[in-house]
Formats: C-alpha cells, sequence, structure tokens
C-alpha cells in the first residue's frame, strides 16, 4: 500500500513537472522564440527607428525590389511598387515634425511561400507640418507587415508590404 501512495505521488509529482514546462515567447506576447521569429522582429523594430529617425534611405534598404502596396482599395490609381514607396516615405517624412511610434506584436505566421505575415497592433502619434500650421495624428489600429527572406545582406528579412 505504501508502495502505491508513493508511485501514485511520484506519478503527480511527475506529470506537475512537465506539465510545467512551456515553449519561450517574446515578452507581452504568444510568439514562440525561434531563430526565424527573432530576425523578424529584429527587422520590424530596425524599421520602427528608421521611421522614428525619418530615414528614408535606410527604410528603403529594408524593402524588397517585390514591394508592393494596393493602397486596400479596389482601384489601382493608389497602387505602388517599390519605386513608388521612395516617394511615399520622402513626401511623407518630410513633413513629420516629431514622431512617436510604438508596435506591439500580435502573431508571426511564416506561410507555404516562405513569406512572414505580422500582424501587429499600432499605437503612434504625429506632428505633422501643415499649410496652415503643424497638424497632430494619432494612429492606433491594427497592421499587417508582409516579409520575405533576403537573399543576402545584414538584414535576413525584407518587406514586400506594410511599410
Amino acid at each position: 500500500m505504501k508502495t502505491a501512495k508513493l508511485t501514485f505521488l511520484g506519478l503527480l509529482v511527475l506529470g506537475g513537472v512537465s506539465g510545467c514546462a512551456h515553449t519561450a515567447t517574446f515578452p507581452g506576447t504568444n510568439i514562440k522564440v525561434t531563430q526565424a521569429n527573432r530576425e523578424i522582429i529584429d527587422t520590424i523594430e530596425e524599421y520602427r527607428q528608421r521611421v522614428m529617425a525619418r530615414n528614408v534611405e535606410g527604410l528603403l534598404l529594408l524593402a524588397s525590389p517585390n514591394y508592393f502596396e494596393d493602397g486596400g482599395t479596389p482601384q489601382a490609381n493608389d497602387d505602388y511598387g517599390y519605386a513608388g514607396l521612395a516617394s511615399i516615405l520622402s513626401s511623407r517624412l518630410q513633413r513629420v515634425e516629431s514622431i512617436r511610434y510604438d508596435i506591439q506584436y500580435k502573431s508571426i505566421r511564416i506561410r507555404n511561400d516562405g513569406r512572414a505575415e505580422v500582424e501587429a497592433y499600432l499605437s503612434g502619434a504625429f506632428e505633422l507640418q501643415g499649410e496652415v500650421g503643424d497638424r497632430y495624428r494619432r494612429v492606433n489600429d491594427f497592421h499587417r507587415f508582409v516579409l520575405e527572406p533576403a537573399p543576402h545582406g545584414s538584414f535576413k528579412w525584407k518587406f514586400v508590404a506594410g511599410m
């Protein structure tokens, strides 16, 4: 009887210990810590820093030659690729006086084609130069970044959408 109690107690303790084991996640997220996820988050954090520094050239280095935005509308007149990205970034960032830009990561999914989709929540505030005076804008919204593995370079991932 004593042996049965000890065995049962041993199984309970062993089960409790193994039940506590879990996969490491990035702080404040449910995203598993993997090499690919770390590289993706590092790339997006570099993007965030370059946006705050208004570094257009640095941002373009993070973009893939395959970059494409459809503007979220059915019309094609607001779509642009890599060449249009430079123009968009330059025109928008040169008007920024001050900026606060935070990203909360919700999920990372690497698709069958090798591209990564990152769901995030953006929170920021911008002070923009206007023709009539400065304007303040707030951004609090969900966002999707899409990245693809880079063939070579200092960053292992490049943005194909969402910048």
